[in-house]
C-alpha cells in the first residue's frame, strides 16, 4: 500500500510539474503598460493554418552593444551558451533579473536598443510557423542592462557558484559597455491577438454597417476571409471589414475538447504511472491503471471547464488604429 501511494504521488508530481513548468513565451517586463503605443489592427493570413487578428506597429531606436563578448547581436548559439531566452533555468532561478526568466519559443537572435523614451529594450527575432517575426521586450533601466552584461561576462563563475549578481551592478554607469551608438534600429512588430485555425461562429460588421453572421472558415484567399452562412460561403475583403466578433465555441466542440483532453490525460497518466511504479518498485500495471484514471478524469474536467468557458465567452475586435490598453475590446 505504501509503495502504491508513493508511486501514485510520484506520478501526480509529474503531472503537476508538467503543468506549472509551461510558461508563456513572453513573461518579462514586456508586460509593462504601453498606453502610448500606437497599433494598427489588421487581419493577416497564417499560410495554410488560417488567419489571425494582428496588431502591427513600427518600432525604432538606437543600437546598444551590450558586451564585447557577444558583439552587436546575441545569436542562437550564444543564447544557448549563456542560457538566455530559455525561461527560468538552474543558472538563473536565483537571480532577480526578469530578462533571465524570459522564455522565447523559436528564438533566433536579440539586439539591444535605446527607445525614444530613453529606456533600454530588446529586439527579439523568433520563428513563428513559417515566418521570422520581431518582438520588442522592454527593460526596466540601464542598471538591468549592466547587470545582464555582468551576467554574461561572469557566466562561468556564476555557474560554479563563485560569483553573485547583486541588485546593483558592479559595472559603473560610464563604462565603455554597454556601448550606446547612433545606429538606427527600426522594425515592424506584429502581435497576434486571435488566431482562426478551426471553424468558429461569429459576425463581421462591414464599413457600410452591414452584418454577416455565420461560421468563420480558417481560409485566407487574396485578401479575403470566408464566412459560411445558412445560404452560402461568402468571401469578404478585409478592407471592407470594420469589426470582427467571435461568439465562442459551440457546446458540441466543448464536449469534444473534454473527451480529447481526457484521453490525452489518460495516455499521459499511463506513461507516468509506469515510470513512477518502476521507480517506487511498486506494481507497474496497477499504478498505470490508477494514474491513467486520475489523469484522465483531470484532463476531462479541465477540458470541460475550458470548453464551457469558451462557449459562454467571445471576443470582439475593431480593425484600424488602436492604442495602449484599448487594443482588446
Amino acid at each position: 500500500m505504501f509503495k502504491k501511494s508513493v508511486s501514485l504521488f510520484t506520478a501526480f508530481s509529474f503531472l503537476f510539474c508538467s503543468i506549472v513548468s509551461v510558461c508563456p513565451v513572453w513573461a518579462a517586463d514586456d508586460d509593462e503598460k504601453e498606453e502610448e503605443a500606437q497599433y494598427t489592427r489588421i487581419i493577416s493570413g497564417l499560410g495554410d493554418d488560417g488567419w489571425s487578428i494582428v496588431d502591427v506597429r513600427q518600432v525604432s531606436g538606437t543600437r546598444i552593444v551590450l558586451s564585447p563578448k557577444v558583439g552587436v547581436t546575441i545569436d542562437l548559439e550564444e543564447g544557448n551558451r549563456y542560457a538566455l531566452f530559455q525561461g527560468t533555468t538552474v543558472y538563473t532561478q536565483k537571480i532577480d533579473l526578469s530578462v533571465l526568466r524570459l522564455g522565447v519559443s523559436g528564438f533566433q537572435s536579440a539586439e539591444f536598443m535605446k527607445r525614444e523614451n530613453g529606456k533600454p529594450a530588446i529586439k527579439i527575432r523568433y520563428r513563428s510557423g513559417p515566418r521570422i517575426e520581431s518582438r520588442l521586450v522592454n527593460m526596466k533601466n540601464d542598471n538591468d542592462l549592466r547587470r545582464l552584461r555582468e551576467y554574461i561576462e561572469n557566466f562561468d563563475a556564476i555557474v560554479k557558484g563563485d560569483y553573485t549578481l547583486a541588485d546593483s551592478s558592479q559595472i559603473a554607469a560610464g563604462d565603455a559597455y554597454p556601448q550606446y551608438t547612433d545606429d538606427l534600429i527600426s522594425f515592424e512588430e506584429r502581435r497576434p491577438r486571435f488566431p482562426v485555425r478551426t471553424r468558429l461562429p461569429g459576425t463581421v460588421t462591414l464599413t457600410d454597417g452591414k452584418k454577416i453572421k455565420g461560421e468563420f472558415v480558417p481560409v485566407f484567399e487574396d485578401g479575403r476571409i470566408l464566412i459560411e452562412t445558412d445560404l452560402s460561403v461568402q468571401k469578404v475583403a478585409i478592407n471592407e471589414i470594420q469589426k470582427v466578433a467571435f461568439h465562442g465555441e459551440r457546446g458540441s466542440l466543448a464536449m469534444e475538447k473534454a473527451i480529447m483532453q481526457g484521453l490525452g490525460g489518460a495516455a499521459t497518466g499511463a506513461i507516468a504511472g509506469a515510470f513512477a511504479g518502476w521507480q517506487a518498485n511498486a506494481d507497474v500495471k496497477e499504478t498505470m491503471i490508477w494514474a491513467a484514471a486520475i489523469f484522465g478524469i483531470f484532463g476531462f474536467i479541465t477540458g470541460l471547464v475550458t470548453g464551457a468557458k469558451a462557449t459562454q465567452s467571445g471576443e470582439t475586435f475593431e480593425l484600424g488604429p488602436v492604442e495602449g490598453d484599448k487594443r482588446r475590446r
